[in-house]
């Protein structure tokens, strides 16, 4: 019997031991209660730490609603570990308790050993922890069971590998359990999840629409770059409290870090567009302190990423006050100078600094959250900004209302000197136009007169080669006719003589001299109506023509015709006629002119070099100038033999293209002179552009011959190489 007793006292007291540290609640205040002591907490993992008769008296003390920095002994690595609280609840509490959690882990309550919520992803691998928080706690049910004792049991862990932010004063809580009333815990979750809201979504509004009014300025006159930066400035604040708002929403832990890094970043950007606009706005020269501050931005970013603690609010405090005093300084002494507005900016200012400072007093020392100010500092700068646009917009529309009625009173006498000075300027135009047109008319003559000299030079050319062409048929017929009289004289003889054998002989040989005089003369005749019919002016018609005949015919005149000139000049001419071109329909003149012009360039090319050798430096021209202008001969003289080519090509087989055309010809016209220079390349074509000597050329050969191609719906290219030779290609189309 004694034992029992004994026995029992040793329990008693072990219980009572047990549960004196325990938290009564008796009754619930408007504002709850924190669950803030008498906490027991231990590392490691046990189902049985959660039970109501589990020992924990061996377990260490600890206030869970410190900051996680603040409590070193809690592992980061993601071990799980305890906490337990004994709880003394008045049984008329019963089913109108609910709790409110704020943590910075993942967490699981536990009631007398029963799980009654989870709160982010608990597991014992520490990578697929996920830890959650709320900056607005949700109230959810706190079901006590009957009996004044409760015993509360939370396994918890940190999610390892993370960083946490201590953005704006951001408090990373281990684990904070308030109790409230059903009604009490509801209407704290009403207002907090609605009233703060209702100015945010104000703010964002009015800075939103405010953007919008700067970037429309901007648009209307691209001039004034300071709209674009008030734009930036509204459009980045705007972003920030959008961020901000949510910010507070977020409930994984990894996000708030880089959430609160890009809010601060927006917000130090839009600050410094401000003040960038600023200085633009009064002329004022960029010096030490704008460096300063963009300098004291970037350190907030600086210390609000990687200092944890106070470093980032105190430094947004002292970046976002020196912005607003350097505003004042800068409008205040523009305002000085007489810049219009600039007051209204100097108003802006000051309301934007002290209605701030008052807000971070009564936020930090009277522990009062005046929304009022704070959203009466945001907007003082914006607003008083929108305010000096219209004015100035005002001032403008009025100096441009000035000048309007100005030009509208003009008096009669200014109107009438511009009246006499529009007749005198009519006058002046009628006179200036009656001389241009004579010169134009003088102008046209010339040319006219040029061209036709162009064409006699050619023609000139043509005649003596003609001359020569021509002097064979007129000797064969000669010398045919001569022996036709001796073989008719034999003929009679025979005949007299009664031998009609040899009399059909001679017969036969006389019909084949007439045969052959007919030829020479047919092959003169044709000789002379191709001069006549390159003498006289196109008739515009294009008719089937040999391409190759008309390449090769003009060929043989133009080096007769400079054989003609000089005895002493000798060159090799080579063809390569693609038979298969057939007959082109062309104007037989014209394409004629151009081939000519090209071939006689040619020959004046291998010429000139000729003559001089590799010592003697010619221009080229256009024209009738030389294709194988100013250049090197590669060899010298002895070693050099002038050459021209002419060759035809149809088809793919051709180096000219017309664009869009494969079905065409090509004329080729290539010579070994000395090339043509690349820095008179490229005027060539030009009319009246010559680099021969005065008298020589007239420089509208190549222009000519350029107009006529273009005209058959062609194209006339050139490839030189100084030293080496020129060649030039005609594509026209079949």
């Amino acid at each position: 019997m004694k034992r029992s007793i004994i026995i029992l006292l040793l329990f008693s007291s072990h219980l009572f031991a047990q549960k004196t540290n325990v938290f009564r609640i008796d009754s619930i205040p408007q504002k709850g209660i924190l669950l803030d002591k008498n906490w027991k907490w231990h590392t490691g993992d046990n189902p049985d730490f959660a039970k109501a008769d589990f020992d924990d008296s061996s377990w260490k003390a600890i206030d869970p609603t410190n900051d996680i920095m603040s409590l070193p002994q809690i592992s980061k690595n993601g071990d799980i570990s305890w906490l337990r609280l004994t709880l003394v609840v008045d049984s008329i509490l019963k089913d109108q308790l609910v709790m409110m959690i704020q943590q910075s882990g993942a967490s699981e309550i536990y009631l007398n050993g029963k799980k009654i919520h989870s709160f982010g992803v608990l597991s014992k691998t520490p990578e697929n922890i996920k830890a959650w928080s709320y900056f607005y706690p949700r109230p959810v049910a706190f079901p006590v069971e009957k009996g004044s004792v409760q015993t509360l049991a939370v396994r918890y862990a940190l999610q390892p590998h993370i960083f946490y932010s201590s953005h704006f004063d951001w408090k990373n809580k281990f684990f904070e359990m308030e109790l409230s009333t059903t009604a009490n815990g509801i209407e704290q979750l009403g207002t907090n999840h609605t009233s703060p809201d209702e100015w945010h979504i104000l703010i964002i509004g009015i800075l939103f629409i405010l953007s919008i009014l700067y970037f429309a300025f901007f648009l209307f006159d691209k001039t004034k770059t300071i709209n674009l930066y008030f734009s930036l400035y509204t459009i980045s604040q705007s972003a920030f409290w959008f961020f901000f708002v949510h910010h507070f929403r977020l409930n994984q832990v990894e996000w708030l870090f880089w959430s609160g890094i890009l809010e601060v970043t927006i917000l130090v950007a839009g600050f410094l567009f401000f003040l960038r606009a600023t200085y633009r706005l009064f002329e004022q020269r960029l010096g030490l302190f704008y460096w300063g501050t963009i300098l004291l931005g970037i350190s907030n970013i600086f210390l609000d990423t990687f200092y944890y603690g106070w470093g980032g609010s105190i430094s947004i405090l002292i970046f976002t006050n020196v912005f607003n005093i350097g505003v004042i300084l800068i409008a205040f002494k523009a305002a000085k100078s007489n810049k219009r507005g600039a007051w209204i900016i100097v108003l802006g200012g000051t309301s934007a600094f002290l209605s701030w400072v008052l807000n971070i007093v009564m936020v930090y020392f009277i522990g009062d959250n005046l929304s009022f100010l704070g959203i009466v500092s945001l907007l003082s700068i914006p607003v008083a900004m929108a305010i000096y646009l219209g004015y100035d917009f005002a001032l403008t529309n009025r100096s441009l209302r000035q000048r309007l009625v100005e030009n509208e009173n003009l008096s009669a006498e200014k109107q009438q000197i511009l009246s006499t000075l529009n007749e005198t300027l009519e006058t002046q135009v009628a006179e200036r136009t009656i001389d241009l047109q004579h010169s134009l008319d003088k102008l046209k003559a010339t040319q006219s007169q040029l061209i036709q000299s162009e064409k006699m030079a050619s023609l000139g050319e043509l005649t003596a080669g003609i001359a020569h062409e021509i002097q064979n048929p007129l000797n064969f017929v000669n010398n045919f006719s001569e022996v036709n009289t001796e073989l008719i004289d034999e003929l009679g003889q025979e005949a007299d003589k009664g031998n009609m054998e040899e009399v059909k002989t001679l017969a036969k040989d006389i019909k084949e001299n007439e045969q052959k005089i007919n030829h020479h003369g047919k092959r003169a005749d044709a000789i002379v109506k191709g001069m006549l019919q390159h003498s006289r002016s196109s008739s515009g018609m294009k008719e089937p023509t040999d391409i190759n005949a008309l390449a090769d015919e003009y060929l043989r005149l133009a080096y007769h015709g400079l054989r003609a000139k000089d005895k002493s000049f000798n060159a090799s001419m080579k063809t390569d006629f693609d038979p298969t071109i057939g007959k082109v329909n062309v104007i037989p003149q014209d394409i004629g002119r151009v081939i000519l012009n090209l071939i006689t360039n040619a020959f004046y090319a291998v010429s000139e070099k000729a003559s001089k050798g590799s010592a003697s430096t010619s221009s080229a021209s256009t024209g009738s100038a030389s294709t194988g202008s100013a250049g090197h001969a590669s060899t010298g003289s002895a070693h050099y033999e002038p050459t021209v080519t002419v060759s035809t090509r149809r088809g793919s087989g051709t180096r000219a293209s017309i664009m869009g055309i494969t079905d065409i010809i090509s004329i080729t016209v290539k010579d070994n002179g000395n090339g043509i220079p690349q820095k008179v390349l490229d005027k060539i074509f030009q009319p009246f552009f010559t680099t021969k000597p005065t008298g020589q050329g007239t420089g509208l050969g190549l222009s000519m011959s350029y107009d006529i191609v273009k005209a058959h719906g062609g194209e006339l290219k050139v490839e030189t190489k100084e030293g080496v030779g020129s060649e030039f290609f005609i594509a026209l189309p079949i």
